[in-house]
């Protein structure tokens, strides 16, 4: 019965990695502009729509974990997200595309924390439980990894065969997630102290954590909005990439070298943070370095130039977050963390939400002056920050 436990790990680890495969990342704004003809607009219409779905949707999804049990969770995750991409590649339909991402969001909820608490649940059953972090640590860098091999893989598809065809394949991939799910085993502990808490209870106490504790909000402040603002990189730099001209065969390749970036500058950022004798002072260069990033972005043209800068925003910019980690968890109680981290995070998707349809229209009207908008609004947020280097 443990070796069985067991095995649960080595499956997640291919779970993860089938997963991480998205053979449309690389040319998601081509598939949903040339073949969806959708305007940007109506694509951030559609990302709005998702991010509401992913809270509507987390609280029935964790009910499906808790009274059917993980395994079964999992299982219809990984078969939702492989309608998802089904219903995409059927016709070009904005209604259509509404409900894939519905199942997309329903996919999403299932999986999140039921993922880990499966984990959890598995290595309990042999008294492993201390690799935990180990093991989600593992779980996550393999899904990097086949997002980064996926992403170029993708692109050839779009390039040599069709659009269509690079989501249409993603479908056939994620009904090998399901296989793998369906030879999970259900741990059976009868007890444990690992509980998984409500959306609107963990809403409710990540935020009386924030307005008791100032710094706590000081440093959420500082953290949202500049990331918040970073991230809209992650939906522009397609349409940036068609707009010098490059083509759509190189993009899968371009995002694999975002990712790669993104993997060496998680362990680069926390080693020049704790190097750095002002805090502030490194936190304030990081924002400098991107806004102008962002600024220089809005005037370059030039192929090479703009991959350099889309790198450096990747490189400062995405792994940003990881200066106030230490901050933020330094201020809360151990119990608490992962309920305020959880807060924190989803004010950050709220104001995404809330914003994504403004930038769809400034998209529509001008790529390069949302990059010179962006770069100011960085600059100004860096200017009236309240961090202090005792914080960090």
């Amino acid at each position: 019965m443990e070796r069985n436990y067991k095995s649960n790990i080595i499956k997640i680890y291919i779970f993860s990695f089938i997963l991480g495969i998205h053979t449309v990342r690389g040319v998601y704004i081509p598939f949903m502009t040339i073949w969806g003809g959708l305007s940007f607009f109506q694509i951030m219409i559609l990302q709005s729509y998702f991010t509401a779905m992913i809270v509507l949707l987390e609280i029935p999804s964790g009910a499906i974990a808790d009274f059917l049990g993980r395994k079964i969770a999992l299982l219809l995750s990984a078969a939702s997200v492989a309608c998802a991409a089904l219903t995409y590649s059927i016709i070009p339909n904005f209604i259509m595309f509404m409900l894939a991402e519905t199942l997309w969001a329903f996919g999403a909820a299932l999986s999140s924390g039921t993922n880990d608490t499966f984990v959890y649940f598995s290595l309990k059953s042999y008294n492993n439980e201390k690799n935990l972090s180990n093991v989600l640590g593992r779980s996550r860098t393999l899904n990097l990894v086949a997002l980064t091999i996926s992403a170029p893989i993708g692109s050839i598809i779009a390039y040599f065969i069709s659009l269509q065809f690079a989501m249409t394949s993603l479908a056939f991939i994620y009904v090998g997630a399901f296989l793998v799910a369906l030879t999970f085993r259900e741990p059976k502990i009868s007890s444990n102290n690992y509980q998984q808490e409500s959306y609107w209870r963990i809403i409710i106490s990540g935020f009386n954590e924030l307005r008791k504790n100032k710094i706590l909000r000081i440093l959420a402040f500082d953290w949202i909005p500049i990331n918040v603002l970073i991230f809209f990189l992650f939906w522009t730099y397609q349409v940036y990439l068609d707009a010098i001209l490059i083509p759509q065969l190189w993009f899968g390749f371009i995002l694999a070298g975002m990712n790669i970036v993104n993997a060496i500058f998680t362990s680069t950022i926390p080693f020049l943070l704790k190097k750095s004798k002002d805090k502030k002072r490194f936190l304030i260069s990081i924002n400098l370095i991107n806004g102008v990033a962002f600024l220089l972005l809005g005037v370059t043209t030039i192929i090479p130039l703009g991959i350099a800068i889309i790198l450096t925003i990747i490189a400062f910019g995405y792994t940003r977050y990881l200066i106030f980690v230490d901050g933020i968890n330094s201020q809360i109680e151990s119990e608490n963390r992962a309920t305020v981290l959880s807060t924190i995070n989803m004010f950050g998707s709220l104001i995404r939400a809330l914003i994504y349809p403004i930038v769809g229209l400034l998209v529509e009207w001008n790529v390069y002056s949302v990059f010179i908008m962006t770069g100011v609004l960085i600059i100004l947020f860096t200017i009236f920050t309240h961090s202090k280097s005792e914080y960090l």
